[in-house]
């Protein structure tokens, strides 16, 4: 849903959490070439060793388990839920009654 918005978000989580020496303006620009000296994208084993999956692993499931709490801070007084879609899903709709009855979505004529 969120087309590379999404993927660029992943990508910078993902290289925060593995340490990645990377700044938003002076990347060291390896990820592509198998050098990573951090080791999160390397092929090399020797730099491969430097990563710990498992410290990786537990900061990745902070960052998002952060990022739940202060979205329900956010969509709450909206009368929103964290468990609904983002975006246009009050938009819905379906012209099947029976359907729309079982998705919960909006019966439309």
């Amino acid at each position: 849903m969120l087309g590379a918005s999404g993927v660029q978000t992943g990508k910078y989580i993902m290289q925060a959490a593995a340490g990645c020496l990377g700044s938003e303006g002076d990347r060291c620009n390896v990820c592509n070439v198998g050098v990573c000296p951090k080791g999160i994208t390397s092929q090399d084993p020797r730099l491969d060793r430097r990563l710990d999956p498992e410290r990786v692993a537990q900061r990745l499931v902070d960052v998002y388990l952060t990022f739940d709490t202060e979205l329900k801070k956010i969509v709450a007084p909206l009368g929103r839920s964290t468990s609904l879609p983002i975006g246009m899903s009050d938009a819905l709709g379906i012209s099947d009654a029976d359907a729309a009855g079982r998705l919960n979505i909006k019966y439309v004529l």
